[in-house]
């Protein structure tokens, strides 16, 4: 796994599982990808080998790839605890193999993200991780892809998240077969639903959401005036707080610590 900087140590990590190679890079199409203008559109490779080696490859980006403050001019195997750095972005990685092995008593919750909008993304991931609490966001696209996430998941690591965050959208056209998968294969995950595009959520839709196999169903963040919509937002994010047993958020908090990151993504 690869844990990006400067997010604490309860951050954003993103897994390596379930494929053989990962692009990182500006460009949306990259596995992993930065809204940064130091990088180039593909930057630089991830990819594993059949004998479970990972290794880093420079794409010819302008400014370069490092390996713990080495340039990288050809394929150079991970070793745990490497420092990366692409253009300024600064990165760890980790061998999962290598990790203490996991304590519910003292590890951070996690949180398993996918959602296509960076927008929503963005501000999930920050949100949670404010309030010391793992991210993983995964670029998915289908239930399938999801399902194939959890297995590997299941399979690589030490644990399962604690909770999905995902966009219904991705699990079109029935979201609901998925909770009803998930239910029964990892009987203890939390599944939180998002609408995006929708402003609320009617009882009625909520109480068949979780017959469904659903833990919650939730609107999406409204993307217009994002500073008038703060409470909502805190709304949002302490129903999956609470699912967590996590501290909650405050108003106050969003309204001042977040205003950089709400003016971004409105503009």
């Amino acid at each position: 796994m690869v844990r990006f900087s400067p997010y604490p140590a309860q951050g954003y990590y993103r897994t390596l599982v379930g494929n053989s190679l990962w692009i990182l890079g500006r460009d949306q199409g990259c596995s992993i990808t930065f809204n940064d203008v130091t990088l180039s559109r593909q930057h630089a490779l991830i990819f594993t080998t059949p004998m479970q080696e990972f290794y880093l490859s420079d794409l010819g980006s302008l400014n370069g790839s490092f390996i713990n403050e080495q340039r990288v001019l050809h394929p150079t195997c991970l070793q745990h605890g490497d420092q990366l750095m692409v253009g300024r972005i600064n990165l760890e990685f980790h061998l999962s193999s290598v990790l203490e092995p996991f304590d519910p008593s003292v590890t951070q919750k996690l949180v398993l993200m996918v959602q296509p909008s960076a927008t929503q993304g963005k501000l999930w991931q920050e949100l949670l991780i404010y309030q010391g609490v793992t991210v993983i966001w995964e670029k998915l696209n289908s239930s399938e892809a999801l399902r194939n996430c959890l297995d590997n998941f299941a399979l690589n690591e030490s644990r399962l998240p604690d909770l999905l965050l995902v966009e219904s959208q991705t699990l079109e056209p029935n979201p609901y077969e998925f909770c009803r998968w998930c239910q029964s294969a990892y009987p203890g995950l939390k599944t939180v639903l998002t609408c995006r595009g929708r402003t609320e959520v009617l009882p009625n839709e909520l109480k068949w959401a979780k017959i469904q196999g659903a833990t919650e169903l939730l609107p999406g963040f409204r993307e217009d005036n994002m500073l008038t919509r703060v409470v909502d937002m805190v709304t949002q994010v302490n129903i999956v707080l609470k699912l967590l047993d996590s501290p909650e958020l405050k108003q106050t908090t969003v309204a001042t610590d977040f205003i950089s990151l709400l003016k971004d993504l409105k503009n």
